[in-house]
C-alpha cells in the first residue's frame, strides 16, 4: 500500500493532478488613512477530499533592537467560490491563523477562496517616504503555486513617477527579481511555477504626505502593548511612589517658630543629619566645635610664617569638662585624640579615613535607636541604592543575552528610578519631625536674630552654645557676623593670633578649620588608592598612567 501511495503521488505530480494552488491573486490597496486593505483569491485544487485550508498570516516580528512589532489585522470577509464559508480565527505563535472550511463537510477539486482583511502598521516611514514591504506570497506554503499575481493600488494623487518599487521571488533569503509594471493604475507583478517554500515579496515606497500614519502617541501605546516589559519603568515608578508614600514620606512638619536655645539631647551633628538625612563633613566639623565649646577640647592655631594671613594648621588639645556629650561626640573625641594630649589636624590626615564610616554609623545608629527615624537612614538609603544598581547590572546582562535593547533600557531606567527615590526613603518618626521642627526653628533664629535679642542673652555663652549648630546648618559666617561689636575677644576654648579681634574674621578662621577637618576626614591613605605611588617603572611603553610617577602630591586652600 505504501508503494502504491508513493506511485500515485509521483503520478499526480507529473500529470499536474496533485494538491496545488492553480491561481493566487493578491491585491493590496494602500489607503490614505494608513490602512492597507488586502484581498487574496486563492484557487486551491484538492486531489483528495478535504475540509478546506489554513491561511497563516504572520503578525508579530522581532526587530534587530529586540522590539516586538505587531501588526493589527482585522478580517472582514472569507468566501469559498463566492459564498460565505465557516472559518475559525485564532493565534498560534506569532501568526494569525484562519481555519477556513466546514468541519462537517468536505470538498474536492478546485475551490477559490477569497480572504479580505485590513492591516494597520503595515506601512513604515523612511526619510520622507512611506514603505510597504510585504510578503505578498509567503514562503511557508507547502504546495506548489502555478500562477501568482500581485497588484498594488496607491492612494489617489500619487503619480507612478513618485513610486519606487522592487520585487523578489524564491525561497527565504533569495533576491531573484520580479518585474513590476503599471497596468490600469495598478502596480503589477506576475510569476509562474513557484515551488513549495517559494514566495513573492514587494517593496513599494510612496511620498510620506500621501498617507496619514498613526501619531506618535498611538505608536507609543502600540509599543507598550507589544512589549509589555517597556511598561516596567512605569510600574516601578508607581510602585516606588506608593512605597515612598507608605514608608518614606515624613509626617508634616507644621508651623516653625524660632528657637534660640540648644536642642536638649540633640547635638549639632545630629541636628545636621536630621536636616538633610545625611552625615556629611560639615556635621563632622560641627562635632569638633561642639567638643571645644563644651570644654572637652581647646583649639589652638599653628603658625609657621609670621607674615601669613591664615594659620598653617590647627592643634586639638585635650581638656577636662563635666559638660555632657552625645555618644557620637564621645566616639569623635576618641577618634581625634586617640589617648594623646594633643594632635594637629594635619597629623590626622590619612588616619581618620578608616574611622569615618564607623563614626557615621554611630551617628545614624544613635538617631534611629533614640526614635528619631523608623530605621537606620543610611541602611535604608543604601538598600535602595543597592537594589537600583543591581537592577542596572541585570539590565546589562539581560539586554545582552536576549539581544533586546528595549528590555535592557526598561530595566536600566527602572534601576535609575529606584536610585532616584533612595535619598527620600529614610523616614523620620513623629519624634524626629518634632526635632526637625526645632532644628528649623533654630535655623530661622540664627538667620533672623537681632542685636537686641543677643544682648539680652549672656553674649559669650549664647555665642558658644549655638555656634556648633550654626556650623552644622551652614550658617557659621552669618552667626559670627551678628556679634560684631558685642564680642571683643576670642572664646577661652580657642587660642589664636588676633591683633584686633573681630567676630567676622573669627568666623573665617572657623571656616578654615572646617575645611582642614574636611581634608583630614576624606584623605584616603595611599594604600587605598588605585595605582598611587611610583613603583620604579617607566612612563613609556604604554605603561604610564596619571599619578604613576614620582613627586606630585596634592594641596588645599585656606
Amino acid at each position: 500500500m505504501k508503494r502504491l501511495a508513493l506511485v500515485l503521488v509521483i503520478l499526480f505530480s507529473v500529470l499536474g493532478l496533485g494538491e496545488e494552488i492553480r491561481d493566487y491573486l493578491v491585491r493590496a490597496e494602500i489607503q490614505e488613512d494608513g490602512v492597507v486593505v488586502f484581498r487574496e483569491e486563492i484557487g486551491y485544487f484538492f486531489d483528495l477530499s478535504r475540509h478546506g485550508i489554513l491561511r497563516e498570516i504572520p503578525t508579530a516580528y522581532r526587530l534587530p533592537t529586540g522590539e516586538t512589532y505587531r501588526l493589527r489585522v482585522t478580517v472582514d470577509e472569507v468566501l469559498a467560490n463566492g459564498s460565505a464559508v465557516p472559518y475559525r480565527q485564532y493565534t498560534e505563535g506569532s501568526s494569525l491563523v484562519l481555519q477556513i472550511g466546514d468541519p462537517d463537510r468536505t470538498v474536492i477539486g478546485l475551490v477559490t477562496y477569497t480572504v479580505r482583511y485590513r492591516v494597520l502598521r503595515a506601512l513604515r516611514r523612511y526619510e520622507g517616504e512611506v514603505e510597504l514591504y510585504w510578503n505578498a506570497i509567503g514562503t511557508d506554503w507547502a504546495v506548489p503555486i502555478r500562477r501568482a499575481r500581485v497588484e498594488i493600488s496607491v492612494p489617489p494623487g500619487v503619480s507612478p513617477t513618485d513610486v519606487r518599487a522592487l520585487g523578489f521571488r524564491g525561497p527565504y533569503g533569495t533576491t531573484d527579481p520580479v518585474d513590476l509594471g503599471w497596468e490600469d493604475g495598478l502596480l503589477v507583478g506576475e510569476e509562474e511555477g513557484l515551488r513549495p517554500g517559494e514566495g513573492i515579496t514587494v517593496a513599494v515606497r510612496i511620498p510620506a504626505g500621501a498617507v496619514a500614519l498613526p501619531g506618535a502617541w498611538q505608536g507609543f501605546l502600540w509599543f507598550l502593548q507589544d512589549n509589555l516589559y517597556a511598561g516596567i519603568p512605569i510600574l516601578v515608578l508607581a510602585g516606588m511612589f506608593l512605597l515612598w508614600w507608605k514608608r518614606g514620606r515624613d509626617p508634616k512638619v507644621g508651623s516653625v517658630a524660632p528657637e534660640y536655645k540648644p536642642l536638649e539631647g540633640l547635638g549639632p551633628a545630629e541636628a545636621g543629619v536630621l536636616l538633610d538625612n545625611r552625615a556629611d563633613p560639615r556635621d563632622f566639623a560641627a562635632g569638633i566645635l561642639s567638643l571645644a565649646t563644651r570644654g572637652h577640647l581647646v583649639i589652638r592655631e599653628v603658625w609657621t610664617d609670621d607674615r601669613a594671613r591664615e594659620p598653617d594648621d590647627f592643634e586639638l588639645v585635650a581638656s577636662e569638662s563635666k559638660a555632657p556629650l552625645t555618644p557620637y561626640e564621645k566616639a569623635l573625641r576618641d577618634a581625634l585624640l586617640g589617648g594623646a594630649e594633643s594632635r594637629r589636624i594635619s597629623d590626622l590626615k590619612y588616619k581618620l579615613y578608616d574611622k569615618m564610616p564607623g563614626l557615621k554609623a554611630r551617628l545614624y545608629m544613635d538617631l534611629s535607636e533614640d526614635g528619631y527615624y523608623v530605621g537606620n537612614p543610611d541602611l535604608v538609603r543604601s538598600t535602595y541604592y543597592g537594589i537600583g544598581i543591581g537592577t542596572i547590572v541585570l539590565a546589562g546582562f539581560l539586554g545582552y543575552f536576549t539581544q533586546s535593547l528595549y528590555l535592557g533600557l526598561a530595566l536600566g531606567i527602572s534601576g535609575l528610578i529606584v536610585i532616584g527615590f533612595a535619598p527620600f526613603m529614610p523616614k523620620r518618626t513623629g519624634k524626629g519631625i518634632e526635632a526637625l521642627r526645632l532644628v528649623l526653628g533654630l535655623q530661622e533664629y540664627i538667620r533672623r536674630a537681632e542685636v537686641g535679642r543677643i544682648e539680652f542673652a549672656a553674649r559669650e555663652k549664647h555665642f558658644d552654645e549655638l555656634l556648633p549648630y550654626a556650623m552644622a546648618l551652614g550658617l557659621t559666617e552669618l552667626w559670627t557676623k551678628k556679634f560684631d561689636g558685642l564680642l571683643t575677644k576670642a572664646p577661652d576654648w580657642y587660642q589664636g593670633r588676633f591683633p584686633t579681634f573681630a567676630p567676622y574674621w573669627f568666623g573665617m578662621r572657623l571656616i578654615a578649620l572646617q575645611n582642614s577637618a574636611y581634608t583630614a576626614a576624606t584623605a584616603a591613605p595611599r594604600s587605598t588608592r588605585s595605582g598611587g605611588g611610583w613603583s620604579g617603572g617607566s612612563g613609556f611603553g604604554g605603561r604610564g598612567f596619571s599619578g604613576g610617577g614620582m613627586g606630585g602630591g596634592g594641596g588645599r586652600s585656606w
